[in-house]
């Protein structure tokens, strides 16, 4: 068996080292997502034929983000499959893997496993990275007992503390940019006209020079790097496709500036095996391109626009929100007044007592609900009282006198706290903030952590069971 690395979309790779064949955190559909009212389309569209794929030896997840940890495409998966996790992944993701018979391996920190005639360990990222990839592992697959092997990012920074044996050939770097295209908010865009100091206007290059450069200089063993990550639109479309998300484009670009690494923009499909030069690149039988469900728009990098406050932010679920709802949404926003007082995003609102030139009060974080029973309202939070109280006006009031806020229907709130889409599906799709400062201190990262599957593990027990029912 050769050698080699087949991407299968998004963050999904068939590795294949000393024999071993190692599915890397499987989607196998062609769309993931909690719930029909909203579906992320692996981009480019493709199709997987499970009766063409070859035989697995061991599945590994290297993180609980629901396009890595997929249940529907596990449950598809032969049960004999052994499946591979850190210690600290979620306890309601393993018990949810062995309610389905599966065999669960959790290692340790560069724990090492032989599967095969390979070996693979999981890695945990910087420790500098958000709350909600802390968890988040890279895996390093390496043939048992010498070196070379692959190395797979996931959604995590590569730690100054690798070990010093992880000498991969191959680098697979997760490219999460996902920059929209002009007039466009991304989960953590403001909707404040203020310059952001920690994201400057994007560029190809930046992008490639924040995958590459840095990996280079901590895995100087890397001689080559292929693309992941960033391979999804939106089930209703809300644009069309991320800008710098052409794998091909950043190939052809990288390698004509690279003297020694060479860089593979491999599209869903394609393989290449890695340990004869040069890199031979074929099409798997296994995977073949699909139309895409609707028209697939592509960006212009060129274009430039504002966000339009006035535009309309349909819901996702098109439902009414009665009384007793919205009790369940103030209790909610009350349990995460004290959290939200305590995190980086609060510490930093109690130090802002000026905002847009004016002096401002003990308000200082807003929810604006879309479509309450009583229409739409600003909810406040007092510092002062530690609570959310009703405020008269309406989203521009809120966004010119509050420093930080959320603007969302209540019905999609309600979708969350009741467990039946993430946070994160949310915040990409139907969700606005604004806040002023750095934006890993803004309020969507702030529910990241809050509602996360460590902190609220009974939400995600609910998404769970809904993916198996």
């Amino acid at each position: 068996m050769t050698d080699a690395v087949t991407f299968m979309g998004q963050q999904s790779w068939l590795v294949e080292v000393a024999g071993a064949r190692i599915l890397v955190d499987p989607v196998l559909d062609t769309s993931f997502g909690h719930s029909s009212a909203l579906r992320f389309e692996i981009h480019p569209a493709r199709r997987i034929d499970m009766d063409l794929m070859p035989p697995v030896d061991a599945v590994i997840i290297t993180n609980e983000h629901l396009d890595h940890f997929h249940l529907p495409s596990l449950r598809r998966l032969p049960a004999d499959i052994p499946v591979v996790m850190h210690r600290l992944m979620p306890a309601v993701c393993v018990d949810h893997l062995r309610e389905l018979g599966r065999e669960v391996h959790l290692l340790g920190h560069a724990e090492p496993m032989k599967i095969g005639g390979a070996e693979v360990l999981l890695l945990q990222g910087d420790k500098d990275v958000p709350v909600w990839e802390s968890r988040v592992t890279s895996l390093y697959v390496r043939p048992a007992g010498a070196p070379g092997g692959v190395f797979v990012q996931s959604d995590t920074a590569v730690s100054h503390r690798t070990p010093a044996d992880c000498t991969p050939e191959v680098f697979i770097a997760t490219h999460n940019a996902q920059v929209p295209p002009a007039g466009e908010l991304g989960a953590f865009d403001n909707l404040l006209p203020v310059p952001a100091a920690d994201a400057p206007e994007v560029t190809g290059l930046e992008l490639l020079s924040a995958l590459l450069n840095d990996t280079a200089a901590l895995l100087p063993s890397v001689r080559l790097f292929a693309l992941s990550g960033g391979g999804y639109t939106q089930l209703p479309r809300k644009h069309g496709e991320f800008l710098w998300n052409d794998f091909g484009a950043l190939e052809r670009v990288a390698n004509a500036l690279s003297i020694d690494k060479k860089v593979l923009g491999l599209a869903p499909g394609e393989s290449a095996a890695y340990g004869r030069a040069p890199v031979d690149r074929e099409l798997v039988p296994w995977i073949t391109p699909v139309a895409p469900s609707s028209p697939v728009e592509s960006s212009d990098r060129q274009a430039r626009a504002d966000v339009d406050l006035s535009a309309p932010l349909p819901p996702l679920f098109e439902r009414g929100v009665d009384e007793a709802d919205m009790r369940l949404v103030l209790r909610e926003l009350a349990g995460l007044a004290p959290l939200l007082m305590l995190s980086p995003l609060g510490r930093n609102l109690v130090n802002t007592n000026t905002y847009l030139g004016r002096r401002v009060g003990p308000s200082r974080f807003a929810v604006h609900l879309r479509g309450t029973p009583r229409g739409d309202e600003v909810h406040a939070l007092d510092l002062n009282s530690a609570s959310f109280q009703v405020r008269p006006g309406g989203l521009r009031d809120a966004l010119f006198s509050i420093p930080s806020g959320i603007d969302v229907n209540c019905a999609d709130l309600l979708a969350v706290l009741r467990g039946e889409i993430h946070i994160w599906e949310l915040a990409v799709s139907r969700l606005r903030q604004w806040y002023v400062g750095d934006r890993m201190e803004s309020p969507v990262a702030f529910l990241y952590g809050a509602l996360s599957e460590q902190v609220r593990p009974d939400l995600a027990a609910r998404l769970y069971r809904a993916l198996r029912d």
